[in-house]
């Protein structure tokens, strides 16, 4: 056996144990080990990016890289298997592409999808990659997530479209009234003329570990059912995360009389796809 890699597993399940930041006198202790060995794996945690030391207090925590891997595995393990019926019920019901996604390295990846049986659809990769922050799952997903997720996600912001939110502040109006009734809406932001709709999945622990969301053109979408699309989202959602182990009466649910709760205004037509009548990624 590697001892070195050991120790350094050793250290950094110290450190996520650990209810504060740690200095390194008390983490050699803890580790068993000598304080300059202490320093060259942690130095090593730091250069991988799985530990931090503060500057000012010189004691070391770990970043979320420990977390964005974690939420992988589980979505690769469980998340899909457990999802993929509900999924399947919520395309019959839409009758729109359906995605499932979770947050990896601070950007959106598309896990699982159900594309719709329209000839002009919303097409999702699975496996693709999409930003959190104008995206329908992604921004269900960052409404939940700790500052920091936010800031990270966020440190850079593209324009896409005309309709891509690049001011943070805006972001965070946004990202409060997601909170305030469960449920994203994003129309255009990413690619002109498609619409999604998406809730957050939570774990047992409460904690948001994917998104679902259904997405199409707007030309469509727009004059379809809107609160009858969002029931149907957040009815998946909170499935899901009853299957996960939430409690009944933690599951997410639709507030009512949300005046926030509407579709986004009129936005260009969706654009007629490349690819055998796709639309571009909706994410």
């Amino acid at each position: 056996m590697e001892t070195t890699v050991v120790k350094g597993l050793n250290m950094l399940e110290a450190l996520v144990q650990s209810e504060r930041p740690c200095g390194l006198t008390e983490l050699a202790a803890a580790c068993g080990i000598s304080k300059s060995n202490a320093h060259r794996l942690l130095r090593t945690l730091e250069d991988c990016r799985y530990v931090r030391q503060d500057p000012v207090s010189k004691a070391y925590e770990p970043t979320l890289r420990i977390w964005e891997l974690g939420v992988r595995v589980f979505a690769r393990v469980d998340l899909r298997t457990i999802a993929a019926e509900h999924l399947r019920r919520l395309a019959e019901q839409t009758g729109e592409s359906v995605h499932l996604s979770v947050l990896a390295d601070n950007e959106v990846l598309y896990v699982d999808k159900v594309e719709s049986s329209h000839a002009v659809r919303a097409f999702i990769g699975i496996g693709d990659r999409a930003p959190a922050y104008c995206t329908a799952t992604g921004k269900a997903m960052l409404a939940f997530m700790p500052k920091r997720v936010v800031d990270e996600a966020t440190r850079t912001m593209q324009r896409f479209t005309p309709l891509t939110p690049v001011d943070h502040a805006k972001l965070d109006e946004d990202l409060a009234q997601i909170r305030a009734r469960g449920y994203s809406v994003t129309g255009g932001e990413w690619q002109a003329g498609v619409l999604g709709i998406a809730a957050p999945i939570r774990s047992a622990a409460g904690v948001v570990v994917g998104g679902v969301g259904i997405a199409g053109p707007e030309s469509r979408m727009g004059e379809g059912d809107f609160e009858a699309q969002v029931a149907a989202v957040l009815a998946t959602a909170a499935a899901i995360s009853r299957n996960l182990g939430l409690s009944q009466e933690e599951a997410p649910i639709k507030p009512a009389g949300d005046p926030t709760a509407k579709r986004p205004g009129r936005r260009p037509r969706a654009v007629s796809p490349a690819r055998a009548g796709d639309q571009p990624p909706a994410r």
